[in-house]
Formats: structure tokens, sequence, C-alpha cells
């Protein structure tokens, strides 16, 4: 189960005040582009991988992201090593960090999965965020006074 007091406690996880400062911290701290570059053709395969296993997971919990009104998964492919996910916030799925989390192994060890948290799928407006890398989390502190709170799917 996902705990952030005791992920703040081991220094696994970094807090930030407001999306600027994530976004700087998240430049620093995902992998270089050329880790998978060095990937060449395959780069694209290991990501769908991930990709698959992300909605294996998640498709049962809150459905089928195509058409959904809770939560979107990022389908365009930038060769970065990022999965961008958008949650609605009241079914934010806080208990499958771990999972994801875990995902971010072996092959898949320098990708990071970004998730969006946002009271209205259709604007951008108030949004925060969390990235989970293999061994550490970034967290907007919006975000990580929910979880803290429990006030999450």
């Amino acid at each position: 189960m996902f705990s952030l007091f005791r992920s703040r406690r081991d220094r696994t996880t970094t807090v930030v005040s407001g999306k600027e400062s994530f976004f700087r911290e998240l430049e620093r701290m995902k992998a270089d582009r050329s880790v998978f570059q060095a990937q060449g053709s395959e780069h694209g395969d290991i990501d769908m991988r991930l990709t698959s296993r992300i909605e294996e997971h998640l498709r049962p919990l809150l459905g089928k992201w195509e058409g959904s009104t809770v939560w979107f998964h990022q389908m365009d492919y930038y060769g970065d090593g990022v999965r961008s996910l958008v949650f609605r916030r009241d079914i934010f799925p806080r208990h499958s960090l771990p999972t994801l989390q875990a995902m971010l192994a072996g092959e898949h060890r320098d990708f990071t999965i970004l998730c969006s948290v946002t009271d209205d799928m259709t604007s951008h407006a108030k949004r925060d965020f969390l990235a989970l890398f293999n061994a550490r989390m970034l967290v907007t502190k919006g975000l990580a006074n929910q979880l803290s709170t429990g006030h999450s799917g």
C-alpha cells in the first residue's frame, strides 16, 4: 500500500509547490533521451509493452480510457520514455501507485509514468501532478496533501 509519509521519510519522494517547479524538477529527474535513443528501433516496442502493462492494470479498476470521463492514457509517442496518464481527482488510483512504480524495472527502468490529476477532464485549469520513477516519486503539494489525507480513489 502507498504511504506518502513513509516515502517522504525514506527520501524517495520529492514534494514541490506547483506546476512550474514540478516540470523543472521532472526535467532534472527523468532519464536523458540518449538512454532511449540507445534502444534504437526497439524503443517503440519497449514503450508499447509498458503501455500494455499499465492498461492491463488500470482497465479493470477504471474501465477503458477511450471515451472515458474519468481517465485518459496519452498515446502520442515522443520517444522520451514518459507515459502520460490523466485522472479525474475523485478516482485517482492511489492504491495502484506501488504497482505502477513496480512496472518501472528491467527494460522499463528508465521510464517515467507521469500522472496529471484534475477536477475536470475537459479543462486544463487546476491540475496536480505526480511522476513515478524506478525508485523515486515527484509530486505537487496539492496532490501530496490529498494522498496524505486519503481522499482519492
